[in-house]
């Protein structure tokens, strides 16, 4: 069986070299191998006797399909199916046989899953939320599946950092990066830190609504149909990417609810959308030091660019920095 690799003696001119690492502690151990995929992790272990149980109490289980790939040429042994199916009996086994109390991390990377297959990843995240994981990565393609992945219920509390891709379903977290998940019209969180939305979208929904009031650092790819945002006076840095199906409204309503923002950098944003009657509607930016405005401000007319320019400034009376990138780029 594969978790059961047999111990192999190193051999340097007739005799061992020194095991150095062996009289290391088991914490040091494994932090080292928490840094590999689980699978390399099983068979770095099974090189000496003194780290060969060390697999079963990990802090950290990293799944990677890419770590099953075709090992052999006979027919029917490098498919989809085959590398999924020597997926789940190593990923079956680790999981029965781990005995570390709880985790400090679980990553699951699948590639493209089969409806039939879901059952798998079921099962494999609810044991893993049996350890309680401090973080959480789960990256699984949606379009095979038909329709986005929903984490099992119940789903643990425990979490600290979450980062989905193609999953719906989030709860309430400190650090949470949400990358191409679908049917996503919004968050609400009292303890969110850190923001990471990068192509979320829900078609039925007005505007994408975020509700964090300790946010701090935000990193937003703009949702189509607008975004709604509703932060306090901890939010230190913001990076905006603009979008030409936003329209200019929508772009200068988000960008008069950055208002407490320390630090502020724009892609993308229309020159328009500074002009527009709705950001003569926003605050003024107090707590702004730093701007970094890159493509921005794109219009046909350089006067439009400068007003724009200048409106902005002054609503920035504290502004330290400022950088212009890409700045004479003709639309």
């Amino acid at each position: 069986m594969e978790m059961e690799a047999a111990p192999k003696r190193a051999r340097a001119g007739g005799g061992s070299a020194p095991d150095r690492l062996s009289a290391l502690p088991d914490e040091l151990l494994h932090h080292i191998l928490s840094f590999l995929r689980s699978r390399q992790a099983v068979h770095t272990t099974g090189h000496s006797k003194r780290w060969i149980d060390l697999w079963r109490s990990m802090p950290a289980i990293n799944l990677n399909i890419k770590e099953f790939k075709c090992g052999s040429p006979a027919p029917g042994q490098c498919g989809k199916a085959a590398r999924w199916g020597r997926m789940e009996n190593f990923t079956a086994n680790l999981l029965m046989r781990h005995r570390a109390p709880r985790l400090d991390a679980f990553r699951l990377s699948t590639g493209s899953v089969r409806v039939d297959w879901r059952r798998d990843v079921d099962r494999w995240i609810s044991r893993a939320i049996e350890y309680r994981p401090v973080e959480l990565h789960i990256r699984l393609p949606a379009a095979r599946l038909g329709a986005p992945y929903q984490l099992p219920k119940p789903f643990s509390c425990h979490l600290k950092r979450l980062v989905l891709s193609g999953v719906s379903r989030c709860p309430v977290l400190e650090d949470l990066q949400l990358w191409r998940c679908r049917e996503f019209s919004g968050l609400h969180s009292d303890t969110l830190k850190k923001l990471n939305v990068v192509d979320c979208s829900d078609g039925a929904a007005d505007k994408l609504v975020i509700r964090a009031p300790s946010l701090a650092s935000l990193y937003l790819s703009l949702h189509r149909n607008g975004v709604l945002l509703y932060t306090e006076k901890f939010l230190a840095e913001a990076w905006i990417l603009g979008s030409d199906q936003l329209s200019r409204r929508g772009e200068a309503i988000l960008l008069g609810s950055l208002f407490n923002v320390t630090g502020l950098e724009l892609v993308c944003f229309s020159a328009m959308a500074i002009l527009h009657e709705e950001f003569d509607k926003s605050p003024v930016f107090d707590n702004l030091r730093t701007l970094y405005l890159d493509g921005c401000f794109y219009s046909k007319s350089d006067v439009n660019k400068f007003k724009a320019l200048g409106r902005l400034l002054q609503k920035l009376p504290n502004l330290e920095m400022l950088t212009l990138k890409d700045f004479w780029l003709v639309i």
